[in-house]
């Protein structure tokens, strides 16, 4: 095979350069999409009477089922609380915003943790070793898990799923994880809103 060639698979998918660039294309033009929605919807969304009376229809549910969609980020990676500007436009409070969005966020973040435990109920029959050494090792720590879950949700910009897909495979309890990723949901979507205030006011 010459220098450069790409490679196929039996399946008929290549695994080349060229199919690398076509997937950051897509990732890239996604993410010029996702800006550009929020950037429209900020600046302009909240000028039609259609969008402003369909938000108000909506309400603080239809916010919560946003945010709990969006939580599970590795199905829709956009952040509601990027909307910020707009929901403030078309009547919603700051304090409520905040603490729906963080509260649909965090139901969000369990399916990942429900996602842990089926996991493990498949996987720790076959590997019952592993599985002793993974039970030692949450046994010598059972709170810093937790510290660095609030810390990740607070301050990562990347899906909570990371962290709380193996916690929960770990079986540590859901309460502990709840009320770590709410704390971290909560202080994310209040930073994320005055950032994003604060940018869109130079419009």
């Amino acid at each position: 095979m010459s220098e450069g060639e790409e490679t196929t698979t039996p399946g008929g998918h290549d695994h080349g350069p060229r199919s690398l660039y076509r997937r950051r294309a897509v990732q890239l033009g996604a993410l010029a999409l996702v800006v550009a929605l929020i950037v429209w919807a900020n600046l302009y969304a909240a000028e039609h009477d259609f969008v402003r009376e369909l938000a108000r229809r909506f309400g603080y549910p239809g916010l919560f089922l946003g945010a709990a969609i969006s939580g599970f980020n590795l199905i829709v990676p956009i952040p509601v609380i990027a909307f910020f500007p707009f929901f403030m436009e078309v009547g919603f409070q700051p304090i409520p915003t905040v603490a729906t969005i963080a509260l649909g966020m965090t139901t969000g973040d369990l399916v990942g943790y429900l996602l842990g435990r089926t996991t493990r109920e498949v996987f720790a029959p076959r590997a019952r070793g592993m599985m002793a050494r993974l039970e030692r090792l949450r046994e010598q720590h059972r709170v810093l898990p937790f510290v660095v879950m609030f810390l990740y949700a607070a301050f990562a910009p990347v899906p909570n799923e990371v962290l709380v897909i193996p916690l929960a495979f770990l079986r540590y309890p859901l309460i502990g994880i709840f009320t770590a990723v709410l704390a971290g949901n909560t202080i994310f979507n209040a930073l994320v809103a005055f950032g994003v205030v604060r940018v869109f006011e130079a419009f």
